[in-house]
């Protein structure tokens, strides 16, 4: 079974199937960058003019364009399809907007150079990687009210939620990673990781963490590594497709697929600003 994935880039969209690497339509939209999809509808940030697009995730044919906000580095849509969250890192800011209309509801401060956010199972918890400040900011997904903001050991650059638990993958003092995981109960656990920090994935029952030239599963309590292995680049997103895994590399811009038999990574496409599964 085939698996569709929107990739942005190079001027515009493009539909990947995987596997195969089977490309599809192309859509020419100037400046994409972060992608998120969700009932139907892509959402594609655009630079310049820091605009967000809505288009119909089949057809890739633009259907709204609302205003955004400045250097948007990651969308999310909430679990209803209702609302959009833009993750505003040039302006330290999290902005929620109506996912219909576009209008903005609200905006709140989340760090300084905010890298990634997460939501929960629930929907209910959005967590922000509060960049600089070394922080793990939780937020009300309904209000944006700040309900933890969490001291890490770092700039924090990857974060996930799950079970009560909060993951943050930060850089140490060594340019090296740390993931912090924070208990429900308020106790911690640390792992050291090689490389410095890329992104955090919640996959099957585990944790991924991808560094610069490494990719780990950890254990979903943050207690271990399960098992290390290499990595091409430094990831800024993990996308499973069915059994295949995708790994975009922030340094390249590229998007690679790992190879089943021997563990390495082939490239799948280059350009490549964001990914997503529509």
């Amino acid at each position: 079974m085939e698996n569709r994935v929107i990739v942005s880039g190079s001027g515009g969209l493009r539909e990947l199937f995987v596997p195969g690497l089977r490309w599809g339509k192309a859509a020419r939209l100037e400046g994409a960058g972060a992608l998120c999809a969700g009932q139907g509808r892509l959402f594609c940030a655009c630079a310049p003019g820091d605009v967000i697009w809505r288009l119909d995730a089949q057809s890739l044919m633009p259907t709204a364009l609302f205003a955004g906000g400045p250097g948007i580095r990651a969308l999310s849509l909430s679990a209803d399809g209702k609302r959009l969250y833009a993750l505003c890192g040039d302006a330290d800011s999290l902005l929620m907007l109506d996912a219909q209309t576009g209008a903005p509801m609200i905006v709140n401060r989340v760090g300084m150079g905010p890298c990634a956010m997460a939501m929960d199972e629930t929907g209910r918890v959005i967590a922000v990687a509060g960049g600089e400040c070394a922080r793990a900011v939780l937020l009300c997904a309904s209000t944006l009210d700040v309900i933890g903001s969490l001291p890490m050991p770092g700039m924090v650059v990857g974060v996930a939620l799950q079970r009560g638990m909060v993951h943050a993958l930060c850089l140490s003092e060594t340019l090296s990673s740390t993931l912090t995981t924070v208990l429900p109960g308020g106790g911690r656990r640390t792992l050291t990781l090689r490389g410095m920090p890329g992104t955090l994935s919640l996959r099957r029952g585990m944790l991924l963490a991808a560094t610069h030239g490494h990719l780990y599963a950890v254990s979903e309590d943050g207690s271990r590594v399960l098992c290390e292995d290499s990595a091409a680049g430094r990831a800024s997103r993990l996308l499973l497709c069915g059994e295949e895994l995708l790994m975009l590399d922030m340094l390249g811009e590229a998007l690679l697929v790992r190879e089943r038999g021997d563990g390495g990574w082939r490239a799948a496409a280059e350009g490549v600003r964001d990914a997503a599964t529509a």
